[in-house]
């Protein structure tokens, strides 16, 4: 009879967390995205009674800025698809045991690298955060100075600011909890003697690096899409939809099935049941 008793892991660490893939590329399409565009559309309405040059312009120049940022979010999917392969190729040396210790030590030199660039991004939504609400102070300086009625664009930029503010929090709260998962793996010991991992532990721990390599798969999420739509409608060379439409046509099919649309319900609700021995 089975035990009903939890596997406890004794040898082998686990993956990080599901959301260090998903949970930010949804934050950029479902958050981001949509707050720029709903700035741009306020400040194309305020144009259109009351023009000024400057504003264009900045405006344009903080949006290719803000694309710049979210290359930084791409670089960290791309490092979770990276050590989960070197996991699974250090999984492959223990049944294996050859080149152990070089795939060992390039699975760490990942992790390094993983760990480093998540903290370059976290400083990047730093930036764009701070850059986005300094243009658009530098927006409403320039429309009040000529006298201008204001107050619809102050009142839309403002709750924008708001929520590209929780959106920057919460993406940084990611990314935080993967460098500290990057951290509990690269203790992962080379040594089985002290406690080699049972036939159970290591097929449990496999499966779920393996389930993390899949959904860490770079070709199910298109930032560049998100990119060029993040500049603008003047730079971006994909069909003309609204961000709701893009973000529903890039994000991944099984995905949007359980999370269509309910962002800010389901999206705090941590998964970290799925990754307990």
């Amino acid at each position: 009879m089975a035990s009903s008793h939890p596997l406890v892991c004794v040898f082998l660490k686990l993956p990080p967390s599901h959301q260090s893939v998903w949970g930010i590329y949804e934050i950029a399409w479902i958050v981001f995205l949509p707050q720029l565009v709903r700035l741009n559309n306020a400040i194309e309405a305020t144009q259109a009674t009351h023009p000024a040059t400057e504003v264009k312009k900045i405006w344009s120049e903080a949006r290719a800025r803000a694309s710049y940022k979210m290359a930084a979010l791409q670089s960290v999917s791309i490092t979770c698809n990276d050590i989960a392969l070197g996991f699974l190729a250090f999984l492959h040396t223990l049944r294996t045991g050859r080149g152990k210790d070089e795939i060992y030590r390039a699975f760490l030199t990942s992790t390094r690298g993983a760990f480093n660039l998540a903290g370059i991004a976290q400083a990047a939504m730093l930036d764009f955060r701070e850059d986005i609400r300094i243009v658009v102070g530098r927006i409403i300086t320039i429309l009040s100075s000529e006298g201008k009625n204001i107050t619809t664009f102050t009142t839309e930029s403002s709750q924008s600011l708001l929520e590209l503010a929780t959106g920057v929090e919460e993406c940084n709260a990611i990314l935080e909890e993967y460098r500290e998962a990057i951290i509990e793996a690269q203790r992962q010991s080379l040594d089985e003697n002290d406690n080699p991992p049972s036939e159970e532990e290591f097929l449990m721990v496999q499966e779920k690096w393996q389930a993390y390599k899949v959904i860490a798969e770079p070709t199910q999420y298109d930032w560049p899409q998100l990119k060029d739509a993040v500049i603008g409608d003047e730079d971006y060379d994909g069909p003309a939809m609204s961000s709701s439409d893009l973000a529903e046509s890039t994000l991944p099919s099984d995905f949007l099935k359980s999370h269509r649309f309910s962002f800010w319900r389901k999206f705090f609700q941590r998964i970290s049941s799925a990754f307990q021995c």
